[in-house]
């Protein structure tokens, strides 16, 4: 079970990897394949997964180091930028 904030309709998680140098599987299993499917407390939904770039990266990092500090350690260690991984919301069936 991944930490995830909502954004929009959809989700974020952080690709963390326990501040790892490398990235977890899970974030290179998506970048090859992005269509996935999400299950969180009362949902389950299929998602297409993108990575967060720019401002949008900079003001969700900060709510995840807001509600988990652990994240800033990950980033010292894993000498590398930390993706954050926007899981959203895909009709089903839907082609990419």
């Amino acid at each position: 079970m991944l930490f995830y904030l909502p954004v929009g309709e959809g989700y974020a998680v952080v690709a963390s990897n326990a501040g790892a140098t490398h990235p977890p599987a899970w974030w290179l299993n998506l970048q090859a394949h992005p269509d996935g499917m999400v299950d969180v407390p009362g949902r389950s939904l299929a998602v297409r997964a993108r990575q967060a770039a720019g401002t949008e990266r900079d003001e969700l990092w900060r709510r995840f180091v807001e509600r988990l500090d652990g994240y800033e350690r990950y980033a010292q260690s894993a000498e590398r930028e930390i993706p954050i991984v926007i899981l959203e919301p895909v009709a089903e069936g839907a082609d990419a």
